[in-house]
């Protein structure tokens, strides 16, 4: 495989450009080392894995593992799923906000724990047509990924509520101390999803989905009052309408969010310690959907998503304190106030108005989790250079194992029981 396979625009300038950033003085090579999506995992784009070598000021030779995220070459593929609107809005992410990130970050003093949740993009381009970033490959570095088929364990859990409380602890921060730079920040990503305007792009999908999660509902909690609450949520008005509703709304809370808080989109790291694997350290990755909104939006897309009842009967209360905690130490640390920006109560209030958001998506991204890699698409088979209706491709069809519908439906359970769907 060339450079130019992977990307037409790819070449060897670039792979010098990134040798130098890790201290080389020369490029000597590079190899191709397989796609690093797994089937399922990435509808978007298509990922590639190379090993690029180079030469330090002393002659000695060191390799960097990296991943170069490249727009479809199936021109049906790219207009289908729109990449050049995830793609200009991931690189936008990258290349504004998670530098002015670290810019800020940079200028203070004495940290305990800077953030660095999120690994800078090495380089990217963009055109609209031939778009790439250029990242380091995390798995050669130790971190792996959870499958997205099974529910998050209570550590894993635990760790990315931590994270997203520092993520969104940064937008605290940076509002807090320098309010026209977060003013500036807020006005960079663009709504990639659920906007009014893409309405039509997504036609009956969100009717499938619907159906869907009334059967899982009618299955388990058939002639209750979690039937009819959820239903209700469901089908009493447009539920894309109150998706884009609870997205567009802004306050004094709003940060950078993440916009896509699914399972493959969090690595882990691990240590030793007494014999054990235990996993110490998480970052995020995939910010097509980054977007500005509520906290509670993230919080709940992962919650719902990403936990079963089990853990969420037992542990929900313990993970919004890890999430809240862990914000509050981020941002004491910057010399903010935690409880002046966004105390407890702000968040248990964002919650009630928009965890709604998070039950509704889940009733997409459960049956995308639980789907048999065998069963997903592959979205080469598009023919032609037009753009087909998205339900041609993304299938998803009511849920046959009980312990899948048991997921699904349990979340109006708990939404109900929170008071979310009020």
């Amino acid at each position: 495989m060339s450079l130019q396979e992977i990307s037409p625009n790819l070449t060897e300038d670039h792979l010098h450009e990134i040798i130098r950033k890790f201290g080389g003085v020369k490029y000597t090579s590079w190899s191709f080392n397989g796609n690093a999506a797994k089937k399922g995992d990435s509808n978007l784009s298509e990922l590639h894995k190379i090993i690029v070598t180079g030469e330090d000021d002393k002659g000695i030779f060191f390799s960097i593992p990296l991943i170069i995220k490249t727009s479809p070459k199936n021109v049906g593929r790219r207009k289908t799923f729109r990449s050049a609107d995830f793609f200009r809005n991931e690189i936008k992410f990258y290349e504004i906000i998670v530098k002015i990130f670290y810019e800020f970050q940079s200028t203070k003093e004495n940290l305990k724990s800077p953030f660095k949740e999120i690994h800078p993009c090495l380089l990217s381009f963009l055109d609209g047509t031939n778009d790439f970033l250029i990242l380091e490959n995390l798995n050669d570095c130790g971190y792996f990924s959870s499958p997205r088929q099974k529910p998050m364990a209570l550590n894993l859990s635990r760790l990315i509520m931590q994270t997203l409380g520092r993520f969104h602890g940064m937008s605290f921060i940076i509002r807090d101390q320098d309010p026209e730079l977060f003013k500036e920040l807020s006005t960079v990503l663009e709504e990639t999803y659920h906007s009014n305007r893409f309405k039509t792009w997504h036609g009956n999908f969100i009717d499938i989905q619907t159906d869907i999660a009334l059967d899982a509902l009618s299955k388990i909690y058939g002639g209750t009052e979690i039937e009819a609450r959820g239903k209700k949520f469901l089908t009493e008005s447009s539920l894309f309408d109150k998706m884009v509703s609870y997205i567009e709304a802004r306050n004094q809370y709003t940060v950078i969010s993440h916009g896509d808080c699914w399972t493959p989109n969090f690595l882990f790291k691990t240590i030793k310690h007494d014999g054990k694997d235990v996993v110490v350290k998480a970052k995020m990755i995939d910010f097509q959907l980054a977007r500005v909104s509520s906290p509670a939006i993230d919080i709940s897309f992962f919650i719902y998503c990403c936990t079963n009842e089990e853990l969420r009967a037992q542990h929900y209360d313990d993970l919004l304190k890890a999430y809240h905690d862990s914000l509050s130490e981020i941002i004491k640390d910057f010399g903010s106030n935690p409880e002046k920006l966004f105390p407890f109560s702000a968040l248990e209030s964002e919650l009630q108005k928009y965890a709604r958001y998070g039950v509704a998506i889940s009733i997409e991204a459960i049956p995308f989790s639980v789907m048999d890699d065998s069963e997903t698409a592959n979205f080469n088979l598009i023919k032609g250079d037009e753009a087909v209706p998205i339900t041609d491709i993304w299938i998803l069809k009511r849920l046959k194992k009980v312990e899948d519908q048991q997921r699904l439906a349990d979340i109006f359970k708990h939404a109900l029981e929170r008071g979310y769907l009020d």
